[in-house]
């Protein structure tokens, strides 16, 4: 048998239920993407496509794929079975998301971004200033967990004397996200005090609207429609957890790799701190937050020989697509100074003025992650200040057990659980 008339190497399904899959998930991605580039998981009853090239294409054929699983039309009460409520991400290719995504997406780029920065930067300190004394820090506890749900709260001009209650809550939205149980009790419980707690604030900011985000959020609208209360309160749950979510595991993500994979990078970050911009992209190519995005096709779709079927599940992987050898040079080595990749802004199309390739870890398309910049703003601000305020990081432990997926009964993202590092105090 000739070399490319091999069989394919065989691909037991269950693997993307086992700890070693959470823990390290890569070897599984090559096998995808050398062997099986288009894969029916029988088993889960669902397609996986995991090469850059064509999860990129899935991204931008809006006409076939849709990230919804009901009709917004039909008979389905939207948010009756999301821990968030009624939002934007179940509406899929709808002209209620684009109507929701326009009236919103405005918020969190350019000019209005820029307002808050400063405020980022006074909610990084305050946060530093906590433990800044003792010589070492939890930075998932202490530091990445707590910047994120603070600036969000502080975005929205919520009283400072309640930020423990959100970050509360925002733990409670996380968990809820998983397969049901007591943690969606919780969740579901969080949510719906959050709601009470909001109800006459977007009463009132309707009314009186002010500058900041909940208020602008409020009287925003576009070809003069507006959200309902239903709706901000459901967008609101959605930016406080999945918001503050991605960017609290994209900060402890960027730390686990100056600190464990390439430590000899960090000196780079600290001579030049705009490097943090660099240390946020190959964080997002070479282990993003998150891995996996869901789609169902609308249609047949033809792909690599293969006939995926019309409302059929599929997974694109994000985390596959960044490793991919055919886009990214030693995809397995996390670089900050890697020449492949696109380390700048990034933007809904994937294409850029630099003719490099971007990480997949926002999406492409319509669905692109609205609070992309917001996340690598705060990541970056909060990521400086700390190295501004220190010397000597390093880890407290020898051993760690890596980035891994959150447990199978809770929501969340790929990000260290712990992550204890040691340092002396600047000046």
């Amino acid at each position: 048998m000739s070399e490319h008339q091999k069989a394919p190497t065989p691909l037991d399904p269950r693997i993307f239920d086992s700890d070693e899959f959470q823990r390290d998930p890569f070897p599984v991605y090559k096998v995808l993407r050398d062997h099986h580039p288009i894969f029916h998981d029988r088993f889960h009853n669902r397609w996986i496509i995991s090469r850059y090239e064509d999860v990129d294409a899935c991204f931008q054929d809006n006409e076939s794929f849709d990230r919804a699983m009901y009709k917004p039309d039909g008979p389905y009460e939207f948010g009756k079975r999301h821990v968030f409520g009624p939002n934007i991400l179940e509406y899929g290719n709808s002209d209620e998301h684009r109507r929701l995504r326009n009236i919103v997406a405005g918020q969190f780029v350019g000019q209005k971004l820029q307002d808050f920065l400063p405020m980022i930067d006074q909610i990084s300190q305050e946060v530093i200033d906590r433990f800044i004394g003792e010589g070492e820090v939890e930075l998932v506890r202490q530091f990445s967990s707590q910047v994120p749900i603070r600036v969000i709260s502080n975005m929205m001009a919520l009283p400072r004397e309640d930020e423990d209650t959100f970050v509360g809550w925002y733990q409670a939205l996380i968990a809820g996200l998983g397969f049901g149980g007591e943690h969606l009790l919780r969740g579901v419980q969080a949510r719906n005090e959050m709601w009470d707690y909001i109800d006459p604030l977007i009463k009132e900011r309707s009314k009186n609207p002010g500058e900041d985000l909940l208020s602008r959020i409020c009287v925003s609208e576009v070809a003069g429609s507006r959200m309902t209360a239903e709706e901000i309160k459901g967008f609101v749950a959605l930016l406080l957890a999945a918001g503050g979510d991605t960017t609290d595991k994209a900060i402890a993500n960027m730390w686990y790799h100056l600190l464990y994979t390439r430590p000899e990078q960090i000196q780079d970050v600290r001579e030049n701190p705009d490097l943090w911009e660099n240390v946020f992209s190959e964080m997002m190519r070479y282990d993003a937050v998150v891995h996996a995005q869901f789609r169902y096709t609308t249609r047949e779709v033809k792909l690599h020989d293969e006939v995926i079927p019309e409302r059929a599940g599929v997974i694109l992987y994000l985390g596959a697509g960044n490793r991919d050898e055919l886009v990214f040079e030693n995809p397995d080595v996390f670089d900050i100074h890697r020449q492949d990749l696109h380390m700048g802004r990034e933007n809904r199309s994937g294409r850029y003025k630099d003719g490099k390739a971007g990480h997949l870890g926002f999406g492409i398309g319509q669905h692109f992650c609205m609070g992309y910049a917001m996340a690598r703003q705060e990541s970056a601000i909060a990521c400086r200040r700390l190295m501004d305020r220190i010397k000597n990081p390093r880890p407290k432990y020898i051993d760690h057990p890596g980035i891994t997926s959150p447990s199978i009964d809770s929501g969340g993202f790929r990000a260290p659980s712990e992550l204890h590092m040691e340092f002396e105090c600047e000046g």
